[in-house]
């Protein structure tokens, strides 16, 4: 990751600077992407099937993991996509290149013309060839598209509601069942509480070398994973049945 340049879009609030999310929902092959994380400031944890993990620089990731950056920020690459996770931020890994932000923050810089598909409990969008900052707390997500204009697809308990778009440099914000709101800028609290490594431009990093597996800590526990997922009903069901396969989940 490298500083902001010249021409980056940014608004300065009293006491920070920004940069956010968001794009159009379009069909991705499901060939599996490989993903790796190419930066992390410390070990992540890393849930996958029904172990707790360690994983730092070099890890491959797979579809199904999830990833709980505790106090780090971390940096995914795959398929020309650079992707930044901020601290105190759950991503469960999807199929083909799929990323649901569970909670906290995370930047993208899509390629072109390919991007990542991202979501949360209150929007779905494309990141082709679009830079966007997301951030997602219990009942609301909040996204700053910086480079273009952003399509995306409003969700509802896990249901398509309704199109939208967050223009380039405005501030979209889903809470519930509410329909997109709009702003010139984003809010003092979303720039406040920014990652500042967010601030810099998002630059690709190669991992040298054979990728390294993840070390077992200790097996997880689905009571400890649900809170996560409370607003995600059919990942829940999905998480569930790696603990429990014969118990159907909770409606």
């Amino acid at each position: 990751m490298s500083r902001c340049v010249p021409g980056l879009s940014c608004w300065i609030a009293p006491a920070a600077l920004l940069c956010s999310l968001f794009a159009p929902a379009s069909v991705f092959a499901a060939t599996p992407i490989p993903i790796a994380i190419t930066f992390a400031e410390q070990a992540v944890h890393l849930v996958r099937d029904t172990g707790m993990y360690s994983a730092g620089r070099g890890t491959a990731l797979r579809a199904d993991d999830v990833i709980d950056s505790g106090n780090a920020t971390i940096q995914l690459d795959f398929a020309g996509s650079t992707v930044a996770v901020g601290p105190d931020s759950q991503v469960f890994i999807g199929r083909g290149m799929e990323l649901v932000l569970l909670k906290g923050w995370l930047k993208v810089r899509g390629a072109v013309p390919h991007g990542v598909r991202l979501s949360t409990g209150g929007v779905q969008f494309d990141s082709t060839g679009a830079t966007v900052t997301l951030h997602v707390v219990p009942g609301t997500s909040e996204l700053f598209p910086e480079s273009s204009d952003l399509p995306v697809t409003e969700l509802a308990d896990g249901k398509v509601q309704r199109g939208g778009k967050v223009p380039r440099e405005q501030f979209g914000v889903k809470n519930g069942t509410v329909p997109l709101r709009l702003a010139t800028r984003p809010s003092r609290d979303f720039l406040a509480g920014m990652p500042r490594a967010f601030l810099d431009v998002l630059i690709p990093v190669a991992v040298k070398g054979p990728t390294r597996p993840p070390r077992r800590e200790r097996r997880a526990t689905f009571a400890e994973l649900a809170p996560w997922l409370a607003e995600q009903p059919s990942l829940r069901q999905q998480v569930q049945r790696r603990f429990s396969p014969f118990t159907p989940a909770p409606r």
